[in-house]
C-alpha cells in the first residue's frame, strides 16, 4: 500500500484510539485502591485525557503530514528535540511491551490452565513468542494493522470491558458481599502519605495514546474533519469504560488477593464461578487475550513510524527509515522486538511478578508523562509560531483557553512524575534506596541514549542538528 493511500475514516481512528488507550492490563492496578480510583480517574480525564484530546486533535488536523508528535515538537522547539520526543514516546512503549506481554500470558494460560500463570518460565516463552508473531503481523503494513485494532477493540477490549461492569452491577443487585465500602469519604485517598498517591502516574499515562493516531494522518480520508470526531467519540467510552470496569473488580476480588499480572482474570473467574458459569472464563480470557494483541499491535506501529520519520531526517541511522511496501517500517519494529526481549528477563529473574510489573509501569509512565510536557508545550508555542496557519480544530478560548488547558496538564504532568519516584501502598517493591536506584539509574541510562546517538552522527557528519 502507498503511503498516499486514504483508508482510515473517524470510527476506525476511534478504534484505534480506544485499543491503544483502554488496556485492560491496568484494571487490577486501580481495582487495588478500591473506591479511591473515582478520585484517580476522574482527576485525571479532567487534567490529562480531555486536555490531550483537545491539544492532539488541533495539532493532528493543523499539521496532518507524518511524522505525528516528531513533527509537532519538531515545529515547535526544533529537530533535536522532536529527536528527543519521539525517542521518549519510542522507548517509554518498549519498556512497557514487557507489562503487557506478562499480562497476556497469564491471560492465555487461564485458556488452557490457569495454574500455568503461576511459571515464571511460561510467562517468558509465551511472551516472546507472542511479541515476535506481533512484531511480524505488523510488518504487512497501515491496512491490516488497523482491521486487527477495530476488531481488537470491539472484541477484546469494549465487549470484556463491557461484560466486567455488568457483572460488577449484577453482583451487587444479587445481594452479593462487595469487597469495597461504598462512601463519599471512600473515594478520596489520603493525602498525607505520598504512596497513596503514586498510582496517580500511572492512571495518567495509562490514558495517553491520542497522539498515536496522528502517526496515520497520511492514511486519513479527512483528517480535518474525521480527527475530532474521533476523539471526543473515543473520550466518552475510554472514561466510562476504565472507571466502571475497575470499580467491577474491587468489588469482587478481596484486596490481597488482587495479582496485578492475573488480576483481571482472577476477577473473571470469581464472577462465573460465584454463578456456577466457570466455564466461560476461558472465552473471555481467548477475547481478552485478543484485544492485548490489538493494543500492542497499535503500540508496536504507531512509534515505530515516528523513529522512522525522524531517520528520515537524519535523526537516526539511516538503518531504520526503510520501509516496506505496506509503510511498516521493518527495522524499527524488529529493533524494538529485540529490546523489548531483553527486557522480559526481569520476570524470569525476580522473584516477584508483581514488583517486576510495577517497575516496568513506572519507568514507562515517567518518560510517557515527560513526552507529554514537550507536546502540550508545542501546542503553546505553534499557536504564536504558526499563527498563520489554518486550524480546522480549534481549542475554545483562544490563547487564554489554549495557556489554562495546556498549563494545567503540565502541572499535573511535573507533579505526577515527582510521586511517581515514591513505591506505592501495596506492593511489595524492596527495599527504598534498591527501588530508587533501579528507578533513578534507569532513567539515566535511557534518557542519555539519544544525545549519545546525535553527538556520534554529528561527529561522524551524518546528522545536522538544528
Amino acid at each position: 500500500m502507498s503511503t498516499n493511500q486514504k483508508v482510515l475514516g473517524p470510527f476506525v481512528l476511534a478504534m484505534i484510539s480506544i485499543a491503544a488507550i483502554i488496556n485492560l492490563r491496568g484494571l487490577p492496578i486501580m481495582a487495588s485502591v478500591g473506591l479511591n480510583s473515582v478520585f484517580f480517574y476522574i482527576l485525571a480525564a479532567l487534567l490529562f485525557l480531555i486536555p490531550s484530546s483537545l491539544i492532539c486533535a488541533e495539532l493532528a488536523s493543523t499539521f496532518p503530514e507524518a511524522g505525528g508528535i516528531y513533527l509537532w515538537v519538531k515545529k515547535a522547539f526544533g529537530e533535536k528535540t522532536g529527536f528527543f520526543t519521539i525517542w521518549l514516546e519510542w522507548i517509554n512503549n518498549v519498556i512497557s511491551y514487557p507489562a503487557s506481554l506478562s499480562f497476556m500470558s497469564a491471560t492465555l494460560a487461564y485458556i488452557f490452565s490457569p495454574v500455568l500463570g503461576q511459571h515464571k518460565l511460561f510467562i517468558f516463552i509465551t511472551t516472546l513468542i507472542l511479541l515476535w508473531s506481533v512484531t511480524l503481523f505488523s510488518c504487512l503494513g497501515i491496512k491490516a494493522s488497523s482491521r486487527l485494532n477495530i476488531f481488537g477493540a470491539l472484541l477484546g477490549t469494549l465487549i470484556p470491558g463491557a461484560i466486567i461492569i455488568f457483572l460488577g452491577f449484577y453482583w451487587i443487585l444479587s445481594h452479593h458481599h462487595s469487597q469495597i465500602v461504598f462512601s463519599f469519604a471512600n473515594i478520596f485517598p489520603d493525602f498525607s502519605k505520598l504512596n497513596n498517591l503514586a498510582f496517580f502516574a500511572g492512571v495518567l499515562s495509562g490514558y495517553s495514546g491520542m497522539q498515536l493516531i496522528a502517526f496515520h494522518a497520511p492514511n486519513v480520508k479527512h483528517p480535518r474533519r474525521d480527527y475530532p470526531k474521533a476523539i471526543f467519540m473515543a473520550v466518552i467510552l475510554i472514561l466510562l469504560i476504565t472507571l466502571f470496569a475497575s470499580l467491577a473488580i474491587a468489588i469482587v476480588v478481596p484486596h490481597n488477593q488482587l495479582n496485578l499480572v492475573s488480576g483481571l482474570m482472577e476477577g473473571f473467574e470469581n464472577f462465573f464461578s460465584a454463578f456456577h458459569v466457570a466455564w466461560t472464563t476461558p472465552i473471555l480470557a481467548f477475547l481478552i487475550l485478543f484485544g492485548g494483541i490489538s493494543t500492542l499491535s497499535a503500540w508496536l506501529l504507531g512509534p515505530a513510524r515516528g523513529m522512522s520519520a525522524a531517520a528520515k531526517n537524519g535523526l537516526f541511522p539511516k538503518l531504520f527509515a526503510k520501509e516496506n511496501k505496506g509503510s511498516s517500517p521493518v527495522n524499527v519494529l524488529i529493533m524494538q522486538a529485540v529490546m523489548a526481549s531483553i527486557l522480559s528477563l526481569v520476570f524470569l529473574y525476580l522473584p516477584n511478578s508483581d514488583s517486576a510489573f510495577w517497575v516496568l509501569i513506572d519507568l514507562s509512565s515517567q518518560s510517557t508523562l515527560l513526552m507529554y510536557i514537550f507536546v502540550f508545550s508545542a501546542a503553546i508555542r505553534l499557536r504564536y509560531s504558526e499563527a498563520q496557519v489554518t486550524r480546522p480544530y480549534k481549542i475554545p478560548g483562544g490563547n487564554v483557553g489554549l495557556w489554562i488547558i495546556a498549563g494545567a496538564a503540565i502541572i499535573a504532568c511535573i507533579v505526577a512524575i515527582i510521586i511517581s519516584f515514591v513505591p506505592p501502598t501495596g506492593i511489595q517493591t524492596g527495599e527504598l534506596w534498591r527501588y530508587e536506584g533501579i528507578i533513578i539509574g534507569s532513567n539515566v541510562i535511557y534518557l542519555s541514549v539519544p544525545f549519545v546517538i546525535s553527538y556520534f552522527m554529528k561527529k561522524r557528519g551524518d546528522v545536522v542538528l538544528k
